[in-house]
């Protein structure tokens, strides 16, 4: 082979991130150094493979893409060869790559860490957050092992591990008279200020729960936040609606309440999506085992808010 193991690192970090500037700050080196990679893998492949726009970067040719995906498909077998080396002594070494539903991130994210840095400290995690569309191309991509998010959107044949059901429920004003009541419905709010979690997928999901009962959202306000919702509704803004129940929101300490949702409403499900290619690797495995151990001991029961029965 004609060029290093960093040279093929430094080409796959161009052609992620469309700039020499931004692969150079990726990878800890020099400009010079990823321009001088590229170079070198043009000249022996006798083909350019990026086109240089100034001022805006670089973008990969046709050849450039063939190429790219056969170099991130190399690295991929060597991490992995190199992560079952590793673990030949018994505990499972290496790095795993996790992307994460960014709003569900605090609640799912530290019980999963904590119990692989008390079972396995060798195992060293490389998290990425984003919104569900990204984690799913992050999957189709390759660029990442495994992803903490709802099975919505995935392809067909993905390989996914459930943690548990998510049903929605709502955070309302602590001072309105809707908040005296146990369990809501959703046209006890259809007529009330709302405001939107704004991401791909989820603002689509929250509205095909009204629309299937007939109803539409009075929608005033929009965030990309979960967290600036919650700050919202406690200002008395309008009502939201979530999927993951946190136990500060349990508190009903922070000007707002949280309320079940009675009725036959889409409850997705949330857990483990990952790679197929994946599936013998010794770290993957070991925290799988994990999320199944976590899911018996009721570590997530916490995260689900249900209807309220009467007694």
């Amino acid at each position: 082979m004609r060029f290093t193991f960093k040279q093929l690192r430094y080409f796959d970090a161009a052609l992620r991130y469309g700039s020499i500037a931004r692969a150079a700050e990726e990878m800890n080196i020099s400009q010079s150094s990823i321009t001088a990679a590229i170079d070198l893998m043009e000249g022996n492949i006798g083909s350019t493979l990026f086109r240089r726009i100034p001022a805006k970067g670089i973008v990969a040719t046709d050849a450039g893409r063939e190429v790219g995906q056969r170099v991130v498909a190399f690295l991929e077998q060597c991490r992995h060869f190199e992560s079952e080396l590793m673990s030949l002594q018994g505990s499972p070494t290496g790095t795993l790559r996790v992307a994460c539903f960014e709003p569900s991130a605090p609640y799912v994210l530290p019980p999963i860490l904590k119990r692989i840095a008390a079972l396995y400290p060798s195992i060293r995690i490389d998290l990425k957050e984003g919104d569900m569309q990204e984690i799913s191309q992050l999957l189709r991509d390759g660029g990442v092992d495994m992803a903490l998010t709802y099975n919505v959107g995935l392809a067909a044949d993905q390989p996914f591990r459930s943690l548990f059901f998510a049903r929605p429920f709502a955070l309302l004003p602590a001072d309105w008279p809707l908040a005296a009541k146990p369990n809501l419905t959703l046209a006890d709010m259809a007529d009330l200020p709302m405001l939107m979690l704004d991401l791909p997928a989820s603002q689509s999901y929250f509205n095909r729960l009204f629309s299937s009962q007939s109803l539409r959202p009075k929608i005033v306000h929009t965030s990309k936040s979960s967290s600036v919702l919650r700050g919202m509704v406690a200002a008395g803004l309008g009502y939201t609606l979530m999927n993951i129940h946190s136990r500060v929101d349990a508190q009903d300490l922070s000007g707002y309440v949280t309320k079940p949702l009675l009725g036959d409403l889409e409850e997705p499900d949330f857990g483990l999506a990952y790679s197929a290619g994946n599936e013998k690797s010794a770290v993957l495995q070991a925290v799988l085992k994990i999320s199944d151990d976590l899911v018996s001991e009721g570590q997530f029961d916490s995260l689900e808010l249900r209807p309220r029965t009467a007694g």
